[in-house]
């Protein structure tokens, strides 16, 4: 018998919730009033979980706070302990997007991440330039069509989204810290930068993508914007730039982390829906 609890989420989990009550004996969801009844689905709070029945556990995308908070839709949350971590036995294991530190500190326990499976990730980097596509349109008072596009980071997301300002026109430029990315974007056919010369160059940009997780964009580099470039940074925690570092800037500036799930949540769910069913297939050979 396979029991799985969702506690919290945003949107895209209602997606993964019809997709796993096909799938999983017993369904217990936290947060989801809106949900679909299903014979399998039980609505639960988080205290009548019977955590010691549980398979798996699934958490938000962005993981849980450190004090152990999950955020839940409607802008609620729950509070999860080391307690009811400890009810569930050593073969019930976690399932993630980002591993933050509450997660790290359970050492004895199964903890996966959605974002480490190359299927997810490669398939959420559609959602996720459709998105970056749609704010450069509503953000800016130019066509993309001819504008000039530094995209931030070229792996799994930095590809799709090069590609598809590309597909509309734009004139691409890539920066990369590693070397293997750099040769893969000039096969591709795109300019490209090396992180050494990105500072000097970015005055000449109309809209910058940031997809690297980490503090790139200091204040001496943001002062290289020209006032009126978009810069939009959709990596997750701790995010390209400090928000104090922002808020003397003329630019529009847009941190906006976890983009699938805000521009195209039934299709993200779906993508996470089906790696969980992999997920659970693989470590407990359900339906074998």
């Amino acid at each position: 018998m396979l029991h799985v609890a969702i506690l919290g989420g945003d949107r895209r989990f209602l997606a993964l919730i019809g997709t796993l009550s096909a799938y999983v004996d017993t369904l217990y969801t936290v947060g989801f009033d809106e949900s679909a009844d299903n014979v399998n689905v039980v609505r639960s709070s988080l205290e009548n979980i019977p955590f010691e029945q549980l398979s798996a556990v699934i958490v938000p995308v962005q993981g849980i706070g450190d004090d152990g908070s999950i955020d839940v839709l409607n802008g609620r949350s729950e509070q999860l302990s080391t307690t009811h971590v400890e009810r569930t036995n050593k073969d019930c294991i976690w399932i993630t997007g980002v591993r933050t530190d509450f997660l790290q500190k359970i050492k004895d326990r199964k903890v996966m991440s959605f974002l480490d499976r190359e299927d997810v990730a490669i398939l959420n980097s559609i959602p996720t330039a459709e998105g970056c596509l749609q704010l450069a349109i509503e953000k800016t008072d130019h066509t993309i069509h001819g504008s000039q596009v530094c995209v931030f980071g070229y792996g799994r997301c930095g590809q799709t989204i090069a590609d598809v300002f590309k597909g509309v026109g734009a004139n691409v430029t890539v920066t990369t810290m590693v070397e293997k990315e750099e040769a893969r974007a000039v096969q591709r056919g795109f300019q490209t930068l090396l992180f050494a010369e990105f500072e000097q160059s970015l005055a000449s940009f109309d809209i910058v993508i940031n997809t690297i997780p980490a503090h790139v964009f200091t204040p001496n580099v943001l002062q290289q914007l020209k006032p009126s470039a978009f810069l939009l940074d959709i990596s997750s925690k701790p995010g390209a730039f400090l928000k104090e570092d922002v808020t003397s800037l003329s630019n529009i500036v847009m941190n906006v982390p976890g983009l699938p799930g805000r521009v195209a949540p039934r299709t993200a769910g779906e993508i996470l829906g089906e790696a969980t069913r992999k997920i659970l297939e693989k470590e407990f050979r359900h339906g074998s």
